[in-house]
């Protein structure tokens, strides 16, 4: 078994056709193994199977989750939330399959989206009318104030009256026109006028009303065609008096839907049920039948094999063949990867799935990086206080509130990355920006020693990476000279480059930096040996060699890289010691005021950004110095064959009777 990487192994199993739904449904709780088609475990088997139909219930059952789904959604804007804080005092619920599907039974979520249709519906029909007679309302409130029926003016002989509009830009000039001789007998009310538009009551005799309607055309007036059978202002009463019943309808309508609060969380655990239910059905396309049997092949790891066979056993009983396969080297690059480590190394796997997982052939980096990523990361912030308060934090975020486990596991990185940064504060002799009467190192006067405390740092992980790279080499019969001339000639040469650098600064009395000079030329001959076996060809192991050469100056950079380790830790000390020097300035009433605020504040501000600049350059380190030297990744998850849970945490029902969460 590779090192932190579960072994895994191959199954297949075959058993009666009417076993499916007890089968899939216990490997579904089982939630450890990963299906792949099963005519890959057996070519042969396809003289005896067939590729199993799509299962008829799947898109009825995609159809009911689109319905759970959409009356969700819909619930989610009006039902009430529970604000971060009070969700995460709340302990997770974990469900079986089973409680879901006796849930899923019971709950009548059919009539309940059949309403939240209807309810729906309505306020889709109530927004609209609003809108309609929104628009109703900004017309009549223009003509409010004439207060006639305006179908009077159809009744008149010898009169003709229109209502209409003109711009206010020929309001005058229409004035003018109109109160001419020939249209003396003309009439012109203003009823409203608004920025832009004159609305108009206008009056003339029949026998004007040629030149009359020639002058209003030249007026740019628009007539008005009033639609209503009651006055303007009894019109507009009515109009508001139809918003106010639709708001107040409207109103009562989402209040109902504010208190359905527990179907929300009823509607999730049918959705969480019918998404188990449709993975299940969905999974026909790994599956093999034949006019009597069935057949399913997957991933399982290799410690839960005897589960696995009591689990299958428990729902079938002997009606079953299983069998277990080891897993092939030409397979390894299909072979899922799920990784194992101890509870101080998991939180930090989260890094190496940024990055990218092991293959499965691969050794897991977790367990290596681990140590350098922690006190990197405390090297970086180096503050006693700010170590102290991560930590308690940290402390009583698990102990008041309730993580999921990927939550749960970054606060337990954190943790265990205070307890160096505590460390190297005490080191510097730093609490919150002060410094104690004590140091083993000053980041005020031993600068230059911190610096080449950094680069020994990080001369010890490139070191460590290349052995990683020499072991995984060394471990293959085919590539025992490359883990000579590839990786044990650059960890020579960075031997050599120390002797050289002792030799000169340290002991320049002895002959080691004569003996550095010769190893260091005896290093780089094998570095263009070692380039050589990557070509093919004569100028490509040419080329190759004279390329490999000019890692030197890439591995040179990565040593300069750890520099930062320095150059932040005394930053933030630095800032911090300079907050507190501008308190120091206060006023002593004010020190004990204001000054507690700021102080909370200015070094607030001075965690967050050494935090996350430790968090920051310390992924990239191990990325770009560290995993290039022995590191492929490329690995693919294990995907265990489970629900989603898209709203509910699931868990078999072995767990649950353990207490297990």
């Amino acid at each position: 078994m590779n090192m932190a990487i579960e072994k895994m192994q191959k199954f297949n199993l075959i058993t009666f056709y009417n076993n499916q739904d007890a089968v899939m449904e216990q490997l579904q709780d089982f939630q450890q193994v990963e299906l792949f088609s099963a005519s890959q475990f057996n070519k042969q088997a396809n003289a005896f199977f067939s590729q199993m139909q799509e299962h008829p219930e799947a898109d009825k059952i995609e159809d009911q989750i689109g319905n759970v789904t959409w009356a969700r959604d819909f619930l989610t804007p009006y039902v009430e939330k529970p604000s971060m804080i009070q969700a995460l005092r709340k302990p997770l619920r974990h469900y079986t399959l089973r409680q879901l599907s006796e849930h899923a039974h019971t709950f009548d979520w059919k009539n309940i989206y059949s309403d939240l249709r209807k309810q729906d519906k309505r306020l889709r029909a109530i927004e609209q009318e609003k809108q309609d007679l929104s628009l109703q309302e900004d017309e009549l409130n223009k003509w409010q104030y004439f207060d006639e029926h305006p179908a009077v003016l159809a009744t008149f002989k010898e009169t003709i009256g229109v209502l209409g509009t003109v711009p206010n830009t020929e309001i005058n000039q229409l004035k003018k026109e109109m109160g001419k001789e020939q249209l003396q007998n003309a009439y012109l009310e203003i009823i409203h006028q608004s920025s832009t538009t004159s609305y108009l009551l206008l009056l003339f005799l029949r026998e004007n009303q040629e030149e009359v309607q020639t002058t209003l055309s030249d007026a740019g007036f628009q007539e008005y065609e009033y639609p209503y059978e009651d006055k303007p202002a009894e019109a507009l009463r009515q109009v508001k008096e139809k918003l106010h019943q639709l708001v107040e309808e409207e109103r009562s309508i989402k209040a109902r839907l504010k208190v359905q609060k527990n179907n929300y969380k009823d509607l999730g655990l049918v959705a969480e049920y019918l998404d188990s239910l449709f993975v299940r059905v969905h999974s026909n396309q790994y599956l093999l039948q034949s006019e009597y049997t069935m057949g399913l092949s997957g991933w399982v790891p290799a410690r839960q094999t005897e589960e696995l066979d009591r689990q299958i056993r428990q729902v079938v009983g002997k009606d079953y063949f299983l069998e277990f396969a080891e897993v092939k080297e030409e397979e390894y690059s299909n072979t899922p990867v799920l990784l194992k480590n101890h509870k101080l190394i998991k939180p930090f796997e989260a890094l190496v799935e940024m990055y990218s997982l092991p293959q499965y052939w691969e050794i897991d980096p977790t367990p290596f990086m681990m140590p350098f990523y922690a006190l990197a990361f405390g090297l970086m912030v180096a503050d006693f206080g700010y170590g102290l308060l991560l930590f308690v934090a940290s402390a009583l975020a698990k102990y008041f509130l309730h993580f999921k486990e990927g939550m749960k596991q970054n606060i337990n990185m954190f943790q265990i990355c205070a307890v160096p940064t505590m460390m190297w504060g005490l080191v510097y002799g730093n609490i919150f920006g002060k410094q104690f009467s004590f140091q083993l190192l000053s980041t005020d006067s031993d600068i230059t020693e911190i610096l080449v405390m950094s680069m020994i740092f990080g001369f010890i992980q490139i070191m460590f990476g290349l052995g990683l790279k020499f072991y995984l080499l060394w471990r293959r019969e085919s590539e025992k000279l490359k883990a000579l001339l590839q990786a044990g000639s650059w960890m020579l040469f960075l031997v050599s480059a120390a002797m050289i650098a002792a030799g000169m600064l340290l002991v320049p009395e002895t002959n080691l930096q004569s003996v550095g000079i010769a190893c260091l030329i005896i290093s780089l001959v094998l570095v263009v040996i070692g380039g050589s076996l990557d070509g093919n060809t004569i100028i490509g192991k040419i080329g190759s060699s004279l390329y490999s050469v000019m890692d030197i100056t890439n591995y040179l950079s990565d040593l300069i890289s750890y520099t930062r380790l320095m150059a932040l830790g005394v930053a933030g000390g630095s800032i911090g010691a300079a907050f507190n020097l501008i308190l120091s300035y206060l006023p002593t009433p004010a020190k004990f005021t204001i000054g507690i605020v700021l102080f909370i504040v200015l070094h607030g501000l001075n965690i967050f950004l050494s935090y996350l600049s430790a968090y920051v350059h310390g992924i990239r380190l191990q990325y770009l110095e560290f995993f290039n030297k022995f590191y492929t990744g490329g690995g693919r998850a294990f995907k265990p064959f489970k629900s989603n849970e898209s709203y509910v945490q699931v868990v078999s029902e072995q767990k649950q009777q353990q207490g297990e969460e």
